[in-house]
């Protein structure tokens, strides 16, 4: 099967199936989605790239997509919402988390790619790891603290750094994050990272934004500039 490019109708369709895995009635998914009709254009490739990654471990996914975003020659990826869309249409049961037996699809950002608007666009699933890992693919070994574990339950740290545009595409910024938050001897993420840290670190992030220029400091010198409810996960800082 060929990659596509979900349409306008498309994605009001695929709203429709979500919704009703919201309710008593959850319709079986529309496959009409996923062949060339009014719903979605073809693009090109082969599902099968898709069909290879691996959803429980994020950073591995979002290298894969940029692979399929190279073979495909996307130029204007990041702006593509219909590749996006129709890409996690296609991986749904893949991706959807269940109760029992049932689907719990969750919010709409999560499925249908919104570039124009970044505090919902993070929060895709595919698009938001495969802009991250193309804007620092040079930094591959720091961004694991960011990209880690399972596609679908990316954690508070993610959603409190990701959320903020400015702090996700510094360099230096996810260094910071990295001495902070990443154990390297155990290779995980240090206790504390996924509970109230996060939320405070963005809030003391967000305030030093207004007298200090991130982009032109280290990563070093950002640490450094954290007060003392910090000094734990500095005193474990990776060597």
């Amino acid at each position: 099967m060929k990659i596509m490019r979900m349409t306008d109708k498309g994605k009001l369709r695929f709203i429709e199936f979500i919704d009703s895995h919201k309710t008593d009635s959850p319709q079986e998914f529309p496959n009409e989605l996923l062949i060339p009709s009014e719903f979605a254009e073809t693009i090109g490739g082969d599902t099968k790239m898709l069909d290879e990654l691996n959803l429980d471990d994020c950073l591995s996914t979002a290298k894969g997509l940029d692979q399929v975003v190279s073979d495909l020659d996307l130029a204007s990826a990041e702006r593509d919402w219909g590749f996006w869309t129709w890409c996690s249409a296609y991986l749904f049961y893949r991706l959807c988390k269940k109760s029992g037996s049932k689907y719990k699809p969750g919010e709409i950002p999560i499925w249908i790619a919104e570039p124009d608007n970044w505090r919902r666009y993070y929060r895709h699933y595919l698009a938001s790891i495969w802009q991250v890992y193309a804007a620092h693919r040079d930094k591959e070994d720091e961004l694991v603290v960011l990209l880690t574990g399972q596609v679908n339950t990316p954690g508070e740290l993610w959603a409190q750094i990701a959320a903020t545009q400015t702090l996700i595409t510094n360099p230096s910024m996810l260094d910071a994050i990295y001495q902070l938050f990443w154990d390297n001897e155990h290779q995980k993420r240090k206790r504390g990272a996924g509970g109230s840290s996060p939320r405070r670190l963005t809030k003391v992030l967000r305030q030093f934004e207004k007298t200090f220029d991130f982009m032109a400091m280290t990563g070093d010198q950002i640490v450094g500039l954290l007060p003392p409810e910090f000094d734990r996960f500095k005193e474990q800082l990776s060597t």
